[in-house]
């Protein structure tokens, strides 16, 4: 009798094996079995570069591995899934808009999409008609936040989104602009210059908040801090990534004059004890260690101890902008190219060592480090569309 079961089996499995390779009909039974017509739904990130590594999300790819192929040319697969394929942008691609994705199953069917083929070592985190603008990263490196109009917003609010690209997630819901997040890797609180005035900022002009991020949607109950209170604007805030001295967090001051004509720049600390002012300039940024501020001044970069002293020049092209110090002891910062392109460069932290990181006929700013050091967040204005970019140090 068992023998017999056995026998029946045998055959019956055959029976399948053979119908399977005859490639008939859309039942998605099996790999190789013809299957359902594949859909592809996203593709993460919408732009890249290549070698990046890419996700293509969707559904009825099958189980078996099949083949992705970007212009032409074939992508090396790392996973295989019946909903999500990870294979990398081949090499030898140009720069162009809206290039073909096709992935083809085991059974032979195939589905299409397009990614931007971005600069050399770079993807593209958004990918939407809103502003985004000014970028930083979370202490752990997995999310980026950002200020911009998204829809469902009135005016500037901060979002996040994942590192890789994805979906934005609205943080601040002030009926004022919100800008220059910067999150403090410790803590996870984020600070931010916005004129919100529910908060006791009498004369609505720009000042320094902060906040955990999950606690800032509406009716959560939890307190977001007014940092400054002066009667001019304080913007730029930058957390140090390590306490030297007691100062956690620098910002930008606009010194005013008795008249309220502007005078000048300041770059002033916050420590638990109070404010201070440390040098004329902005845009201020920490050394990994905290004993150094980076910043820019009259349109060069300088650096200058936390604890106060002489300023030391580090750039001298009246064209840099938004310095970041890394923890590799590099500083990424902004430059401008005349009046064609703004681009992204890198320099040791003694002004040695300058060289361009992404150098295109575009417009990038406002860099920052990751956490690890292995990538720089920016932002980009590519045929007057202003998003999200990673570059990724090679």
């Amino acid at each position: 009798m068992n023998t017999r079961v056995m026998l029946g089996s045998a055959i019956l499995l055959t029976t399948l094996v053979l119908f399977a390779g005859c490639g008939g009909g859309d039942s998605p039974s099996g790999p190789g079995n013809g299957g359902s017509t594949p859909n592809i739904t996203s593709i993460l990130p919408s732009g890249a570069a290549p070698g990046i590594p890419i996700q293509i999300k969707g559904a009825n790819f099958d189980s078996a591995p099949g083949t992705v192929t970007v212009g032409g040319s074939a992508a090396t697969v790392a996973s295989w899934s019946p909903t999500e394929v990870a294979c990398t942008i081949p090499q030898g691609l140009p720069q162009v808009i809206g290039i073909s994705v096709e992935l083809t199953t085991a059974a032979g069917k195939t589905a299409q999409s397009t990614i931007d083929i971005t600069p050399p070592h770079t993807y593209r985190v958004t990918d939407t008609s809103a502003m985004d603008h000014y970028p930083c990263w979370s202490g752990g490196g997995d999310w980026i936040y950002f200020s911009s109009v998204l829809p469902g917003s009135s005016n500037w609010d901060i979002y996040r989104i994942p590192a890789t690209g994805g979906v934005a997630t609205r943080v601040t819901f002030d009926d004022e602009p919100d800008f220059y997040p910067d999150m403090n890797f410790s803590s996870g609180e984020l600070a931010w210059s916005s004129q919100m005035t529910h908060v006791n900022n009498s004369d609505n002009d720009y000042e320094v908040f902060y906040g955990f991020p999950d606690c800032l949607q509406p009716g959560s109950g939890c307190t977001i801090s007014m940092l400054t209170r002066n009667t001019s604007r304080d913007l730029d805030p930058a957390w140090a990534r390590t306490v030297h001295a007691g100062y956690e967090l620098a910002y930008t001051h606009e010194d005013t004059l008795p008249s309220g004509s502007f005078a000048a720049w300041k770059v002033w600390l916050h420590s638990n004890t109070g404010t201070v002012e440390l040098t004329e300039g902005r845009q201020p940024g920490f050394s990994p260690d905290g004993t150094w501020v980076v910043f820019n001044h009259e349109d060069n970069i300088y650096k200058v101890p936390t604890t106060g002293g002489t300023p030391e020049q580090l750039t001298d092209t009246d064209h840099d902008w938004y310095p970041n110090w890394g923890p590799d002891d590099r500083i990424v910062f902004q430059r401008t190219n005349g009046a064609t392109a703004e681009d992204i460069f890198v320099m040791n932290a003694d002004g040695s060592g300058v060289a361009p990181m992404v150098n295109t006929p575009n417009y990038e700013y406002c860099p920052s480090w990751s956490p690890d050091g292995k990538k720089v967040v920016y932002y980009a204005n590519v045929m007057g569309q202003f998003n999200i970019y990673v570059y990724v140090v090679p």
